[in-house]
């Protein structure tokens, strides 16, 4: 029998050993410490990029491995507290990678407000009743047996550069290709100066985040079919709440885009208000509904805020999905064509861009099924619906060019499937009558859709030449040939500025005054010269990628650069200046000294929004390219004034006035301050490594910067 002695001396002998077998091992000392360590005197175990302790606490964890200052040493104590801040920067850029990718993933999980809103601004908008509207003939052949859920929620687009093709006229195609050159040149940078190089997939993944636009979650997407049951689709808000509607959208979306006759709708809607009619066709009151959703969206007088205005124009919008599903996937008319055109422009400015592809394509099918496209088959309408007819087909031309232009994509209707002759800008005038004067029939209105129709024919015919056409295949021309095909299409855009009428020309920015706000005609002016100025901006674009490309090439052919410099540094200035106009327009607009009023609304909408990023873009480009040759002692392609980072930040504040409160635009303002935060981040980069250069002496003075700029004034300069 064993003692209760010897079994509690055995375990404790037992436990001895377990004990000496499970203690840690000596810890491995480490050269250098973490900052945070090192200042809290606590132990750090030296793992980069991040140490242990860091990661439990969840903070940055920040190396520096710059021994500490002596005599010898303490004349570069300015070039080393600039060093540690440098350092400092380039980690926290690195640690925020992660924290962005889950905080993005949660912004982008967000619901967002369904087609159904609250109960009671159903009810407000309800008052008027359904119960008198019947089925009109048009409606009964349809089949009821099949499945009315529409193609707008049966692609999910999670991520959409990943989840679509975006060639090189895009602005995703642009600015994948300027995150290329900035992440190599901050990669370059980082090498020469910190001992800890930052990330190169870290960087471009980091600013990459900043491009994604916003996308509709899978829960909105896979649902909207059943929101647009919901919606009560035969509803409409008041008399005197819908006329007011009716006419903002004809003084703004309607005048632009002419192709639904102002008149024949207004008579329309009387005839319906008044119960002079006890059926509706479910296409014409679906097309009523998109003038109601179009008209909200862009009424910035109204008092309801940008989320509200959303969420009522989404309202009216899955109405007419409601009313129109089958007439869009089982047949055609002239206004479910329109309808279509409208449900297109009006996902341009929500949060479901991407989704306006899907319809674009179902617009344009059932134009060729009506014959729109036809010579011939126009011949058998007389006017007013002639006219109708061929305004409807440049109406889907003319979107067809801007989405192509716009996603990168070939064009759905080629250029030699346009045969019609132009619309004339006065055909409706024999509607008109004392007590109603149209907004969208007179020949202001006709001759700026037929100035746009020609602007865009050359856009086309850009698109085709200098991107291919979308096609995504490599372009074969060298610079000669750029540069000739280049200054061809000026010469075009030369014709076409000499055949706008004179109360149609292009403005300048310095010809714009307040009062200009109070003549009508100007907006168009606006419109069309900021139009214009985005067209030569992508006609001249490519000869900015060639300097981009030899920026980003690991060994870049300096005899090419040399060539490019002499052949087409005339067209890169053009591009600049474009871009500069365009922000320096939207400028005096927006924001005058003393604005007698706001902006037209005209003016305000994504689609402007979008011009000014693609500025922005042009310019944040234009200023890398002048910091790299400068750096690298090389002639200078702007003069000294003519490009500045302040033209940069004015067009983020131009970004920032445009279409307040919509994601998309604020997406932009997002992307576009990071940009210009990192153009600050190289300058400064770029100037340390020449600071500690000097200090070591393994290069002189003027090597990299002209005799007579001091480092501080070129790193004022950006």
């Amino acid at each position: 029998m064993v003692s209760p002695d010897a079994r509690n001396s055995r375990t404790a002998r037992s436990s001895a050993e377990d004990s000496l077998d499970t203690r840690p091992a000596k810890r491995n000392r480490i050269t250098v410490a973490c900052t945070w360590c090192r200042n809290r005197k606590s132990r750090c175990d030296g793992t980069r990029p991040k140490c242990s302790a860091c990661i439990e606490r969840r903070g940055d964890c920040v190396y520096s491995d710059i021994p500490t200052l002596t005599k010898k040493s303490a004349s570069k104590e300015s070039v080393n507290m600039l060093l540690e801040d440098l350092r400092f920067r380039l980690a926290t850029l690195e640690g925020s990678v992660s924290r962005l990718d889950s905080r993005l993933t949660s912004v982008e999980g967000v619901k967002d407000m369904p087609c159904v809103v609250t109960e009671q601004l159903l009810q407000d908008q309800a008052s008027y009743a359904p119960d008198h509207f019947h089925h009109s003939e048009d409606d009964l052949d349809i089949t009821e047996g099949r499945n009315a859920t529409d193609g707008m929620g049966s692609i999910i687009f999670a991520r959409e550069e990943d989840s679509g093709y975006f060639g090189p006229s895009s602005n995703i195609a642009f600015t994948r290709k300027i995150i290329r050159i900035t992440a190599s040149i901050l990669k370059s940078a980082a090498y020469g100066a910190s001992p800890v190089p930052p990330s190169y997939d870290g960087v471009q993944s980091y600013i990459l985040h900043r491009s994604r636009a916003v996308s509709p979650v899978a829960d909105q997407s896979s649902n909207a079919s059943s929101n647009f049951r919901e919606v009560e689709a035969f509803a409409l808000p008041p008399e005197g709440e819908t006329l007011p509607l009716i006419d903002h959208y004809f003084r703004t979306t309607g005048v632009l885009f002419p192709y639904i006759d102002e008149v024949e709708f207004h008579k329309t809607y009387r005839q319906l208000a008044s119960t002079n009619i006890r059926s509706v066709r479910r296409s014409w009151l679906g097309l009523l509904n998109m003038v109601l959703a179009m008209s909200v969206h862009v009424n910035f007088d109204s008092e309801l805020a940008a989320p509200e205005r959303a969420a009522r124009s989404d309202v009216f919008f899955c109405r007419a999905m409601a009313l129109c599903d089958k007439q869009i996937r089982h047949g055609t008319s002239l206004e479910v064509v329109q309808l279509l055109l409208l449900m297109s422009q009006y996902l341009q400015g929500t949060d479901r861009s991407i989704e306006t592809w899907n319809i674009h394509g179902l617009a344009v099918k059932a134009a060729y099924q009506l014959g729109l496209h036809s010579p011939s088959a126009l011949q058998l309408y007389q006017d007013p619906e002639r006219e109708i007819r061929k305004r409807t087909w440049f109406g889907c031309v003319l979107l067809d060019r801007t989405l192509s232009m716009t996603f990168g994509r070939p064009p759905s209707i080629p250029e030699k499937y346009v045969k019609l002759d132009l619309p004339s800008p006065s055909a409706f005038t024999s509607h008109s009558s004392a007590d109603f004067v149209p907004y969208s029939i007179g020949e202001s209105s006709g001759s700026f859709y037929v100035a746009t129709i020609t602007l865009y024919t050359i856009m086309g015919e850009v698109v085709e030449t200098l991107y291919g056409d979308n096609l995504g295949y490599d372009s074969p021309a060298n610079v000669f040939d750029l540069a000739s095909t280049v200054l061809q299409f000026e010469q075009k855009f030369l014709s076409w500025q000499q055949s706008l009428p004179a109360d149609l020309s292009v403005i300048e920015a310095a010809s714009i005054h307040p009062e200009m706000n109070d003549r009508e005609q100007v907006r168009f002016q606006f419109v069309l010269t900021i139009r214009f100025l985005n067209v030569r901006i992508l006609t001249h674009r490519p000869i900015l990628c060639r300097y981009l490309d030899i920026l980003g090439s690991a060994k870049p052919d300096n005899q090419e650069a040399i060539t490019l410099r002499q052949v087409s540094a005339s067209s890169l200035r053009t591009c600049v200046q474009s871009a500069l106009e365009i922000i320096n327009i939207m400028h005096r607009v927006l924001s005058p000294p003393e604005p007698p009023r706001p902006p037209s609304e005209v003016f305000l909408n994504v689609a402007n929004a979008m011009i000014a990023l693609n500025a922005a873009l042009v310019i944040y480009s234009a200023l890398l390219v002048e910091h790299q040759t400068s750096i690298h002692n090389q002639p200078a392609v702007f003069e000294k004034d003519d490009l500045s980072l302040d033209q940069l930040q004015q067009a983020i504040e131009c970004l920032s006035l445009l279409f307040k409160g919509n994601r998309m635009t604020e997406k932009c303002v997002q992307y576009a301050s990071h940009l210009a935060q990192l153009l600050s981040v190289i300058c400064t980069l770029f100037n340390a490594l020449y600071l500690r250069a000097m200090l070591t002496r393994r290069i002189r003075p003027t090597i990299g910067f002209a005799a007579d700029r001091s480092v501080s004034t070129f790193v004022d300069q950006f």
